[in-house]
């Protein structure tokens, strides 16, 4: 049995259901953030489910965090989010390597293109140089993320590639689909210009010639603006749910043919695993930490971010084909399960065991031998 501590900025879906499957396996968890979920997230409509079993601690000073890690056993495993930007975290840290505890970090994938990527690489070398010998192991989410810390300076040995595990839906049942001629995708996220629906809309616009409908959930500054495109383009086949709750956004993607999160940037893109979760394809582009287990999956596809002539080439084949039969739904589900808190959860204690030097290093649950 591990002691292990989240220290996060705020308690997130996508790190709750690891925690909870860790508890759930015998181990004794504490989560502890500087605040629930932000108004921005409860505006997109995230939810945190029932966290007991997990002990969790709000600190919002100083003292607060400090007497955490006075009472943390010498032996305990403090993951904390990321190196920068990460509030009263950056404190935590300074004091875990004061009394030599067991640091580990989880950082998604770094944002490397232009200016500020250039300069966003430099700051991570720094980081390294100062940080290195104090941290024990690196969760490292999104494809990309590995290798980018490893030429930054950081041990490779120490750099596992991680994901953010989704709950499996409870009591999933594959209910058979109405024969419907009409493939329906999916798109579920902010209506901000770094998500780029609008290039989706475009890439739809060219295969118009196609039956396909498309279903938008999310609300943000560009909405006006993409329903007079999409209105414009692809006039009668879009429609627009807004946000609401993500127990019943799994409603929608189930009953969809294929999602696509055409995103500039996504440190991961979980709406895809949980897409993938509910035996659903997924389009996303390759600047999408997720783009990797896309690629696993077998189902969907990725292309080069901005790409129009990738995006189009990924949406026609999946329009070509048709949407899955029940034994390809069935299997994707049952790839997927890689994918989910459970297996994480066996995932992190077997990086733990292997850095306690009790096993070989093991190798993320989605990545082929």
């Amino acid at each position: 049995m591990f002691r292990i501590y989240f220290w996060q900025t705020m308690l997130t879906p996508h790190m709750t259901a690891l925690a909870l499957s860790l508890s759930k396996a015998g181990h004794e968890v504490f989560y502890i953030a500087e605040t629930s979920l932000s108004q921005d997230r409860l505006d997109l409509g995230w939810e945190i489910q029932d966290m007991k079993n997990i002990k969790i601690r709000f600190v919002k000073e100083f003292i607060s965090a400090k007497s955490i890690i006075l009472s943390s056993p010498i032996d305990s495993i403090h993951i904390c989010q990321g190196l920068r930007n990460n509030g009263i975290i950056s404190f935590v840290q300074k004091e875990l390597k004061k009394r030599r505890l067991r640091q580990w970090l989880i950082i998604e994938t770094l944002r490397d293109y232009g200016l500020l990527g250039f300069l966003r690489k430099m700051i991570y070398r720094i980081l390294s140089f100062l940080y290195d010998s104090d941290i024990e192991a690196i969760l490292a989410i999104g494809w990309k993320t590995p290798i980018l810390l490893a030429d930054a300076g950081f041990n490779p040995k120490k750099i596992f590639p991680f994901s953010y595990f989704l709950q499996s839906p409870k009591d999933f049942k594959l209910k058979k689909k109405a024969q419907n001629k009409t493939f329906r995708f999916i798109f579920v996220g902010s209506l901000v210009a770094g998500k780029k629906l609008d290039l989706l809309i475009k890439a739809l616009y060219i295969l118009r010639k196609y039956k396909f409908e498309l279903i938008v959930i999310g609300g943000g500054p560009y909405q006006k603006i993409l329903k007079k495109q999409a209105d414009y383009l692809i006039p009668n086949r879009t429609f627009w749910k807004g946000i609401i709750k993500m127990s019943e956004v799994s409603k929608f993607i189930s009953e969809s043919n294929c999602l696509v999160l055409p995103s500039k940037h996504d440190g991961w893109g979980a709406v895809v695993s949980e897409s993938l979760i509910a035996g659903v394809p997924a389009i996303c582009s390759h600047t999408c930490g997720v783009s990797e287990v896309v690629k696993a999956s077998n189902f969907g596809g990725v292309f080069q971010s901005g790409n129009i002539d990738e995006l189009v080439d990924k949406l026609r084949a999946v329009l070509e084909k048709g949407p899955l039969q029940e034994n390809e739904r069935y299997r994707l589900i049952s790839w997927s399960k890689k994918i989910t808190s459970k297996v994480g959860a066996d995932y992190l204690i077997k990086i733990i065991n292997y850095i306690n030097g009790l096993s070989k290093r093991p190798i993320a649950p989605w990545i082929k031998n």
